[in-house]
């Protein structure tokens, strides 16, 4: 992501956020919707893998979200902050990029850094201590790792796990700013083009328990292993079971691929 275009867009989400009465957590993001042009919520019946969508209808803008999620779960608040997210982003933005910048702007909307930052730095580095956070702030563990990773407390790369017919493959990826992630970990990657081993991955997701330790790992064609201190554990993301790994690296690390 571009720097500047993340740097515009935070800010413009805590000029939203000025002058809201709420100084503790949970942040609701129905909060935001008369400052970000939206004029109410309505729960239908949604299509496949499309929790919401933006509409207009008879001059009101609209949030549709889909009708089996409750309100005010971290799915939910998720979900209007990501649709709030597209309001504010720059219409050139396409793809991936304007992806990855409307989870950035969501949350923001959800942790904001001046509350989350301090409570995050006390936080344990472990699944429970996540938990704790993605229940305090009711966001989900998608967008409260992307804040944990962006709080600057630890360094690293978070991945998240989803299994797929014939292996678990690599559905989200987060990594602290200006660390590059290995070559290995390409979105859709199968587990076994970046674990040496996969046991620890699919024993947490058949167990539920989590599992930590330090893994061999391949982060390019040919190249040496590394190795990583990751603690996994299951998560409900988007409504499906899925693994999520977190690596913690030294802050000084560098991939250097070969």
């Amino acid at each position: 992501m571009d720097g500047r275009s993340v740097s515009r867009l935070l800010r413009r989400v805590r000029m939203l956020n000025r002058g809201l009465r709420i100084t503790e957590p949970p942040f609701p993001p129905e909060r935001l919707m008369a400052r970000c042009g939206v004029d109410g919520i309505r729960r239908v019946e949604a299509e496949k893998d499309a929790t919401w969508s933006l509409v207009q209808e008879a001059g009101r803008r609209l949030v549709l979200i889909d009708q089996t999620i409750p309100p005010r779960t971290p799915q939910w608040n998720g979900s209007i902050a990501l649709a709030l997210a597209h309001t504010l982003l720059p219409p050139e933005e396409r793809g991936a990029a304007r992806a990855r910048l409307a989870e950035v702007s969501a949350a923001e909307i959800l942790l904001p850094a001046r509350v989350f930052r301090p409570i995050a730095a006390r936080t344990d580095l472990t699944m429970d201590g996540l938990r704790d956070l993605v229940f305090r702030f009711s966001a989900p563990a998608r967008l409260t790792v992307l804040q944990w990773l962006r709080a600057g407390s630890w360094a690293g790369f978070a991945l998240l796990w989803r299994q797929e017919a014939e292996a678990l493959r690599l559905r989200w990826r987060a990594a602290s700013p200006g660390l590059p992630f290995p070559r290995s970990a390409a979105l859709g990657a199968s587990a076994a083009a970046v674990w040496s081993s996969e046991e620890r991955l699919y024993q947490t997701l058949r167990t539920g328990r989590p599992h930590h330790g330090v893994e061999r790992v391949w982060t390019a064609v040919r190249s040496a292993p590394l190795w990583w201190f990751t603690r996994f554990g299951v998560v409900h993301d988007e409504g499906a079971r899925s693994v999520l790994a977190l690596v913690i690296l030294d802050r000084r690390h560098t991939l250097r691929e070969h």
